[in-house]
């Protein structure tokens, strides 16, 4: 772009130009010394670029490493002085994330850049020339709002966290959910843990130390125990959820001074239900002593122990308030002031401040509404009239009834025993730990460890024992209901020639057996709802159709099904082993009909069912593990 004219004509120092093929770039091509008039200079090259006729601005910094590469004697070419305008192609505004937001983002985290629309515009050579862009299309706009714990920072076009959180974008609004929160108390600052932030780099025990102190948190964390719930969370994969990070303590309130009872008082007068209503029926526990028992000791009241929240302040604590004890029949007070004995064989009773020890523990009639319900902490309970409906009688030991049980719940650590019968035609229950023993059962609900012996009719009742059932010794006929026995069951007669319905059989189970079972139905239930919401398909295909907006949240729920379909699998195989278990346990238990097995009888062993299609005379059924079902012989 010099020609020969202009190096006769001038003594400065001459820039020969050259321009790329595709007329965006201008650089030197030549250089010519100066011949006694001015050296090489940016000013100089720009004075000539214009001279030349280029409109374009000329880059100054790459016209200074041009004077440079001259007086040092290196090579200039190369360096482009002056750029064309390129086109600018059309581009849909964009959000991405910067990093995995399920997990958490730190204050000042570039967490992700936004990338606004850009239109279609045409650029120019340097030479002039029109440049058309590539794509002729209108780019779609995207509307981000900044919201809670966000700031935006328009140098690196991106949106930076203020807080310790979990980035979200909702309803075009992109906001971090802070994770740690102080409780209400402010005694202890809790939330989710990671293992990890959104980078990939690991959450240390210092990390988060340095976020309580930022929050204002003066008190120390435990640094190993966070150590360990970090570790947990790397090793399960998964967020710790509302994990403590840093505790105080709460204030501790004096206790008012009490009475250390061998045994809980009774109310006379009933206690309150959680209506606020007066059950008449329930008036506590009868407690039992005996001759110069210790009934209890009295404590003075404390004055508690104050707490400390996370800003070091203490919390002060209430004192307790003091008790005052007056002595009734047969309590003495020893010497110390505060040990109260008994003077004779009885029951506790505390009244208005009075406490007291009544005669032996004997209702003498019925359990009605002049009894209430009867509950003793020590002994057996006798009652020499009827258990009426509605009302209950509990004992740690044996109760004894010479009446009958008339639609009311009988609790027993050992043994029960009816004189009359077990009638339940309104509800009820009878529970042991031991032998249940009663003249006749209809629509009774029996649960015994021991067991269960009915001499004469067992009549749509439901009966559960662990034990074996005996109904032999008088009519000993079981009609109706279900019996469910651990060690099988021994009857005159099974069911009656009208072909009433009627379930008896042997399970060997126990709590692990249903602990599985419910977790498994809940497990099954969940992995339902997720296909409910988001189909059966592979992972891949669901997130390949879902929105962008919303996969990160969809992911999270996959994860969650793909650890329950594992949870599944290893409950099924548990069960399965204890089916087996069970199955080698029904070994010799038998179910026993002394006179007549009719029709209508449904016998269980285990999960197999047999039923009884004809009469059939002195039976025993059993189970045959060699063909793995129920046998008759």
């Amino acid at each position: 772009m010099t020609d020969d004219k202009t190096l006769s004509d001038t003594p400065d120092a001459v820039f020969r130009f050259s321009l790329s093929a595709d007329g965006m770039k201008l650089g030197v091509n030549r250089y010519f010394p100066p011949n006694g008039g001015k050296g090489p200079s940016v000013g100089l090259i720009k004075a000539q670029v214009a001279a030349a006729g280029v409109q374009f601005p000329v880059d100054e910094d790459a016209a200074q490493r041009v004077v440079d590469a001259i007086e040092e004697g290196r090579e200039f070419t190369g360096i482009a002085l002056v750029h064309g305008i390129p086109a600018k192609e059309p581009r849909d505004a964009s959000l991405t994330a910067l990093g995995d937001l399920e997990y958490p983002v730190f204050p000042n985290d570039q967490f992700a850049r936004f990338r606004p629309a850009q239109k279609a515009e045409n650029g120019q050579t340097i030479n002039g020339k029109e440049i058309k862009p590539k794509g002729n299309f209108v780019p779609e706009e995207l509307t981000v709002e900044v919201g809670d714990n966000v700031t935006w920072d328009a140098v690196s076009e991106s949106y930076v966290s203020t807080v310790w959180g979990i980035a979200r974008l909702k309803d075009d609004v992109i906001c971090v959910d802070q994770i740690p929160y102080i409780t209400e108390d402010e005694v202890s600052v809790r939330g989710n843990l990671h293992h990890k932030d959104f980078r990939g780099t690991p959450i240390t025990p210092a990390r988060v130390d340095k976020e309580m102190r930022d929050m204002g948190v003066l008190i120390d964390m435990d640094m190993d125990l966070m150590d360990a719930k970090l570790k947990q969370a790397k090793e399960l994969d998964i967020p710790l959820l509302d994990q403590v990070f840093v505790e105080g303590a709460h204030p501790v309130p004096g206790r008012d001074g009490w009475l250390e009872y061998l045994v809980a008082t009774r109310e006379d007068a009933g206690i309150e239900d959680d209506s606020g209503r007066l059950d008449f029926r329930n008036r506590g526990a009868y407690p039992m002593v005996e001759i110069d028992q210790i009934i209890g000791r009295l404590h003075l009241p404390t004055p508690g122990e104050g707490g400390i929240d996370i800003y070091g302040k203490t919390i002060p604590a209430h004192g307790g308030k003091d008790l005052v004890i007056h002595l009734g029949e047969n309590v003495t007070l020893l010497d110390d002031k505060i040990t109260y004995q008994s003077k004779a064989k009885g029951v506790v009773v505390m009244d208005r401040g009075v406490l007291s020890v009544t005669d032996c523990l004997i209702i003498h009639g019925n359990v009605d509404l002049e009894s209430g319900n009867v509950k003793v902490e020590e002994g057996s309970v006798k009652v020499k009239g009827s258990i009426q409906a509605g009302f209950s009688v509990s004992a740690p030991k044996h109760v004894i009834v010479e009446g009958s049980i008339e639609s009311a719940t009988v609790h027993a650590g050992g043994l029960v025993e009816v004189a009359g019968g077990i009638l339940m035609p309104e509800g009820g229950q009878v529970t042991c730990g031991g032998d249940v023993i009663a003249n006749f059962a209809t629509n009774a609900n029996i649960k015994a460890d021991g067991d269960v012996f009915i001499a004469n009719e067992v009549q749509n009742s439901i009966i559960q024992t662990k034990g074996r059932l005996y109904a032999s010794s008088g009519k000993g006929i079981i009609i109706g209901g279900g019996i469910i026995t651990g060690k099988g069951l021994e009857a005159n007669e099974l069911g009656s020639e009208l072909g009433v319905a009627t379930r008896v059989g042997v399970l060997i189970n126990d709590e692990e057996d249903e602990k599985l079972h419910l977790e498994r139905a809940k497990v099954v239930k969940a992995i339902k709802k997720v296909d409910d919401a988001l189909g059966t398909e592979p992972p891949e295909v669901i997130l390949m159709r879902t929105p962008e907006a919303k996969k990160a949240a969809v992911a999270e729920v996959l994860k969650h099904r793909s650890t329950l379909l594992q949870r599944r699998k290893v409950l099924s195989e548990q069960i399965n082993q204890l089916n087996l278990t069970r199955q080698k346990e029904l070994e010799g238990v038998t179910i026993s009909a002394k006179r007549f097995l009719h029709p209508g009888i449904s016998v269980r062993f285990g999960k197999k069912v047999f039923e009884i299609q004809k009469r059939m005379e002195a039976s025993v059924l059993y189970w045959d593990p060699t063909n793995r079902k129920i046998a008759i012989k």
